[in-house]
């Protein structure tokens, strides 16, 4: 027999290259089954934009940026201008509106009533006067002074009558006679006005008299039922509104002077605090109403924004803590909380997915981050790996 011929390594190389190849496939096939699923996103804050509803020019600057700052503390105060004063006016009208308003509400003072009272008992004692006329006593009296004219007159004549005859006898001076005639005629002037006297008190008031202190006494006794009446409803509702308007109006401009402080929200946690970002103000600078002039991350709020594409959103859910890594701190991991996975899914932001998977959808997540808040800062970079079941 010949002698076989020997067999080269060479000719085992192939084999020894699929070989290798099949388990290093079956290696890598095996740790992306198993490996962690990971989705990347960036550690975000809360901001809050600051500024005045009244606006001005600023006064003072009571921080400055890295400052942090909790609940109510001052950051930027502005000049007052003319706000005190337009506060003084609207108090003052405040303060009418509401004088008028208890006016109305206790009615008439008693002596105003009283004095109403007497008012119209003395048009009912006028007009009763009037409808009631002349009294007996006084028409006697008249036409006393009727016949006592008259004796004058006649007292008058006679001393006319015998200056006369002096008068052609030659015995009488001219003037005596003359001032004798005219004593005669203011004589009968006051019997004719006498007798016109006595006359009307014989007739009686006239009805247009009469007429007119029934008037009178009308009004009078209806402006005694009005003030004993008090304040209609009407007036009193009109006099609410007008103080409510007052206040109204004192409450706004108390407002907007309370606006001449900038300070941070209130509605912050009175145990958390939130670091001036940006704040580049001087004093005498004009800040114009409702725009920003300064603004603060909530740096103790930091979370992170993912987005989890649809085949993998069975393996997160609210309320799953994960761990966080972030470039910097690359031999430690954060706590984090799962606290929403949006509803309604969405195409995926350009900076966070390849081309290949922005066909995809996905879920917006945040994770709140539990512990690291001193380290992380907003725009890292952050990774969350939670290991397959």
């Amino acid at each position: 027999m010949s002698p076989q011929p020997k067999r080269s390594p060479a000719r085992f190389i192939p084999l020894a290259v699929v070989l290798a190849g099949l388990g290093w496939y079956g290696v890598h096939r095996y740790q992306l089954a198993h490996a962690p699923f990971e989705w990347s996103g960036t550690v975000e804050a809360r901001t809050i934009d600051l500024g005045s509803r009244a606006g001005g020019r600023v006064l003072e600057i009571r921080v400055k940026e890295g400052d942090r700052v909790k609940a109510g503390d001052p950051l930027i105060v502005l000049e007052p201008g003319d706000w005190p004063a337009q506060l003084e006016q609207a108090q003052g009208q405040l303060v009418q509106a509401r004088a008028n308003l208890d006016k109305l509400n206790n009615g008439a003072r008693p002596e105003e009533i009283a004095a109403a009272k007497a008012r119209a008992q003395t048009a009912q004692a006028a007009l009763q006067e009037e409808v009631t006329g002349t009294r007996p006593e006084e028409v006697a009296a008249a036409q006393a002074r009727m016949t006592s004219a008259e004796v004058a007159v006649e007292k008058a004549q006679h001393d006319v009558a015998r200056l006369h005859k002096l008068r052609d006898a030659g015995a009488a001076v001219p003037a005596d006679v003359d001032n004798a005639e005219i004593s005669l005629k203011g004589a009968i002037a006051l019997r004719d006005a006498a007798k016109e006297q006595l006359d009307e008190l014989k007739n009686g008031s006239r009805r247009e008299d009469v007429a007119q202190a029934r008037a009178r006494a009308s009004e009078q006794v209806a402006s005694e039922k009005l003030l004993t009446a008090g304040t209609r409803v009407e007036d009193i509702r009109v006099a609410e509104a007008q103080v409510k308007v007052a206040q109204g109006k004192v409450d706004q401009i108390q407002n907007m002077i309370d606006e001449l402080t900038v300070r941070a929200p209130s509605g912050m946690r009175k145990d958390w605090s939130a670091r001036v970002e940006a704040l580049d103000l001087r004093p005498g600078d004009i800040i114009a109403p409702n725009s920003t002039a300064a603004t603060l991350i909530e740096d103790d709020q930091l979370f992170v924004r993912i987005y989890v594409p649809e085949t993998e959103l069975g393996h997160i859910h609210v309320g799953d803590k994960v761990p966080i890594a972030v470039d910097s701190f690359a031999d430690r991991t954060f706590e984090g909380d799962v606290e929403h996975i949006n509803e309604v899914g969405e195409y995926s932001p350009r900076n966070l997915q390849t081309a290949d998977e922005r066909a995809n959808q996905v879920f917006g997540t945040r994770i709140g981050i539990l512990t690291g808040n001193r380290e992380l800062r907003a725009g890292m970079a952050a990774f969350i790996r939670v290991p397959r079941e």
